[in-house]
């Protein structure tokens, strides 16, 4: 059960602090429909910029064993996305998973290569014992990509997310450390 000393470095995207500056591009990619499609079960809306702004500061504020961090391309710096472990229940070591990708940059690995960091640093700096995530069934990009970093299909709430008319069930996923170890020895 061993791990780089470095947990915020992969082989080609690095996960940092949120500086003001990456807001632009995350408020944009927030408010992009076809992004926020993806990003909440309720129902969306336009929202203004500072609004967004500040939930992206909110979880980023990396207070105890929650931790929002920005995604950024190793060699340029470019932001990528964000991600984030929050909700982590200290008693059970249990927390949630969530990501954004923009649009520019999806279908490269990225999300997939940022997943696996986080789930690592969960495991090997936080302490937790399982990470949680929550995903609608039609996005079915993101199931593969949870499916190859190692996340179980653990449930459906079945017909739980109303988009475009029609229901669509909310797929429930989770790894439990013991589980990334045995895949991730290294």
């Amino acid at each position: 059960m061993t791990a780089p000393l470095n947990a915020f470095t992969g082989e080609r995207i690095r996960l940092r602090e949120l500086r003001e500056e990456d807001l632009t591009d995350l408020v944009a990619w927030w408010q992009d429909p076809d992004v926020m499609v993806t990003q909440t079960a309720g129902p969306f809306h336009p929202r203004p910029v500072e609004p967004i702004a500040e939930q992206f500061r909110t979880w980023s504020r990396n207070n105890g064993t929650d931790a929002g961090l920005t995604v950024v391309n190793r060699s340029e710096g470019t932001v990528l996305g964000h991600v984030a472990l929050f909700g982590a229940d200290a008693h059970n070591r249990t927390a949630t998973f969530a990501i954004i990708i923009g649009p520019p940059h999806q279908g490269r690995g990225y999300g997939a290569e940022a997943t696996r960091l986080v789930v690592r640093y969960g495991f090997a700096e936080l302490g937790l014992h399982r990470i949680q995530l929550a995903v609608a069934g039609f996005n079915g990009r993101a199931i593969h990509t949870y499916a190859k970093a190692g996340f179980v299909e653990e449930g459906r709430d079945r017909e739980a997310v109303f988009r475009a008319g029609k229901w669509h069930d909310q797929v429930r996923m989770g790894i439990l450390d013991h589980e990334w170890w045995t895949a991730n020895p290294d």
